[in-house]
């Protein structure tokens, strides 16, 4: 009998334990907010689970802080354990300034990007990107901690709040912002949590690609597991993220893409690999990567879109199964 270490999560742990016991799998129950974690013998289990959530606000530096030290320290004690999300990507998880410093030096194809390490820096995005620039906090997901800069003074004061200079006009109008929008009262309210208003250093500039249109890849080692389009809901959208409206279509994906997910996967020696392109109706463009991602389940919302011509070898019902494909991936690995 297999055994697994399962640890708890907000997100998905039920559906998970669920799925290992189905699968007569031996599961033993730890949590990262009880010592216990600290003292077990991982060594007889052959595999760990862990779905992670961020803690706080995913733009918050220590929002991901079981999988930068925890998942990493016991990868680096159990060298042969089997561990979901992988360990080898936990250094780039959710940060936009690894990420870049992997994707530059490995020549893939990016928009054209600016870290602003300096006001130097500032002026070589404005004279290169020009405006509308994007700028990404270092952290953050969803698309919420990713903004439009229409001027030199929108740009420098997001430079000058990733080096915790608060006393400007810019980051008055910043935390002004916060205090209206609707997420920041229901951490504050509901979540009992303050929303994390501060950016990391280095913030990043982007050019500015105008799409209607992005792409999320899942890869398994050297296989596209699924992938789809999220497409604008209405042209004022400058962002597609579904969560932010976007809609999601599963339909034809062009080699291309899948080529790129398949080459990033194998480059970072990943086991499990998310990534965003942006498609500017030439080419493609790598966003960013996780190795966490997220599934509606297969027809769960009724806006979303499946076309015939879905050219992915893994059936839906099967690929948005997102316990089965993982816990199967686990178990196939450890067979061969």
């Amino acid at each position: 009998m297999m055994k697994a270490v399962l640890f708890k999560s907000p997100m998905r742990f039920e559906s998970f334990l669920k799925k290992l016991l189905e699968y007569g799998i031996d599961v033993q129950v730890l949590d990262f907010e009880s010592h216990q974690w600290l003292d077990y013998d991982y060594s007889g289990a052959d595999f760990l689970i862990y779905y992670p959530v961020f803690k706080y606000s995913s733009n918050h530096p220590l929002a991901l802080q079981e999988i930068y030290d925890n998942i990493s320290f016991i990868s680096e004690r159990y060298p042969e354990l089997l561990i979901y999300p992988d360990p080898k990507l936990s250094r780039y998880y959710n940060d936009k300034y690894r990420q870049y410093l992997f994707l530059h030096a490995n020549r893939y194809p990016i928009p054209e990007t600016i870290p602003l390490f300096s006001e130097e820096s500032v002026h070589l995005a404005e004279k290169k990107l020009g405006y509308p620039v994007v700028v990404k906090n270092r952290f953050g997901a969803g698309g919420g901690s990713v903004f439009q800069a229409f001027n030199r003074r929108d740009l420098m004061a997001f430079y000058r709040m990733s080096k915790m200079d608060l006393v400007s006009i810019g980051a008055v109008k910043h935390m002004a912002g916060l205090a209206r929008k609707r997420a920041f009262w229901y951490h504050l309210l509901k979540a009992k949590k303050a929303y994390y208003p501060f950016f990391s250093f280095p913030v990043i500039a982007q050019k500015f690609i105008q799409i209607d249109r992005d792409l999320k890849t899942v890869t398994c080692r050297d296989k596209v597991m699924e992938a789809h389009w999220r497409y604008q809901a209405d042209p004022s959208m400058w962002k597609v993220n579904i969560d932010g409206g976007g809609t999601g279509v599963w339909e034809k994906v062009p080699q291309e893409a899948m080529d790129l997910s398949i080459r990033l996967a194998k480059d970072l020696e990943a086991f499990w690999l998310n990534v965003d392109l942006l498609w500017d109706g030439r080419r493609f463009w790598i966003s960013e990567f996780s190795p966490v991602w997220h599934h509606y389940a297969y027809r769960e919302k009724p806006s979303f879109i499946y076309r015939d011509d879905y050219n992915i070898d893994v059936p839906l019902e099967i690929s948005l199964d997102l316990e089965r494909i993982i816990i199967e991936s686990m178990i196939d690995a450890l067979k061969h």
